[in-house]
């Protein structure tokens, strides 16, 4: 058998060979408290500011300090909930999320409610895709917080982000935009400073990082989010505790190859996704593609496909027989008791529902491998 091929990088994708040395090394030169005053503790310090200005210059955020958390999902949640209680007043406060958004956002935005937050969704489109004129009925001087995901994480659709950020500004200047681009940072050539969100989440073992370290970048000149872990006054008090240097040198060097791959070919994804797509489409031409159709609509990593009349896990099982690994994308959560809240969004045909398989790309993928997708899917 051939050696696998993984394509469920939209999961985790595995840590690069530079970031494993690059954490690996640090382990062992950084491994004192940044916080400490002696000299091992400060070329810990120094480190970890290499790393994270290494990590702005990356992103194309400028215009964002970056706040270190151990997850994505804590980023998300720093940015949801922090910013919405720093935004409570005595009077009336809503937050709104993507009808699609990953659970790390809409269920932090959920939760708000408990605290007195009115709390809403932003219906999407057929595709996932929020628009702004499904959008601005629900503006008005009550929100603070506006929720949505840059890249879809099980459809692939890119949400117009710059133009939601500039609506939600004329229309209730105190609203603070969050963004969870989890899924986006490092396969999109656009920068953290053209969103111009107020707080944007990323994880570093999307991009071949190592896992416990992710992020969150917050605006200049926004407010500051209300932290959730007290103590030392670390990040800027954000986020107390001894960062994780090693981590976010890990991080900084799989940004920075990510950076260098779009740099040198900016379709690197995007064109994978469609030779892949026509492979398969050859073979099994009733599959029905899901996610936007338009181009710049697109993430180029993530391809979402329904297979009619054929189960999403047992065809997963027979393509992993095959040495092929990939996600599913079916209706039902890791706990195999609730629909996806996404398919449910896009009103997909509830004949479908459990039969999506979600292929999500490295970015550097030979043709021979995409081509070894098709063949399984037709034996």
């Amino acid at each position: 058998m051939s050696s696998p091929l993984y394509l469920d990088h939209a999961a985790t994708a595995p840590p690069l060979p530079e970031a494993v040395a690059a954490f690996a090394d640090s382990s062992t030169k950084d491994f004192a408290n940044p916080g400490s005053l002696h000299e091992p503790g400060a070329q810990a310090g120094r480190a970890l500011r290499q790393s994270k200005n290494a990590l702005l210059q990356a992103f194309g955020a400028n215009q964002y300090s970056l706040v270190l958390t151990g997850t994505g999902t804590e980023a998300d949640h720093l940015g949801v909930q922090g910013l919405a209680r720093c935004q409570k007043t005595d009077g009336p406060a809503k937050v709104l999320f993507g009808e699609a958004e990953h659970p790390a956002v809409r269920e932090s935005a959920l939760a708000l409610r408990q605290e007195g937050f009115q709390v809403e969704a932003i219906p999407v489109d057929s595709s996932g895709i929020i628009r702004p004129d499904a959008m601005e009925p629900l503006l008005d001087e009550d929100v603070v917080v506006v929720a949505v995901q840059w890249a879809n994480n099980e459809l692939g659709g890119l949400n117009p982000i710059p133009q939601l950020v500039q609506l939600v500004r004329q229309a209730c200047p105190r609203a603070l935009f969050h963004v969870d681009a989890v899924q986006a940072a490092g396969k999109r050539p656009e920068s953290f400073d053209e969103l111009d969100a107020d707080s944007i989440a990323v994880a570093a073992h999307k991009i071949g990082g190592v896992r416990g370290c992710a992020g969150l970048f917050l605006r200049e000149g926004s407010p500051r989010p209300f932290p959730f872990f007290l103590g030392g006054g670390h990040e800027g008090g954000l986020r107390s505790g001894t960062e994780n240097v090693a981590g976010a040198a890990a991080f900084a060097v799989a940004a920075q190859y990510r950076n260098r791959l779009l740099q040198a070919d900016p379709r690197a994804y995007f064109d994978r996704r469609q030779r892949l797509l026509t492979s398969i489409q050859g073979v099994r031409p009733d599959v029905v593609v899901l996610g936007p159709s338009e181009e710049a609509e697109i993430q180029g990593s993530i391809l979402t496909l329904a297979f009619p009349n054929q189960p999403a896990e047992p065809l997963l099982h027979q393509l992993e027989a095959l040495g092929i690994l990939c996600g599913s994308g079916s209706a039902c959560s890791a706990h195999g008791s609730e629909e996806s809240p996404v398919l449910e969004a896009i009103s997909l045909d509830s004949s479908l529902r459990n039969s999506v398989l979600r292929f999500s790309l490295d970015g550097t993928e030979s043709e021979e491998s995409l081509h070894r997708v098709a063949q399984a899917l037709s034996s």
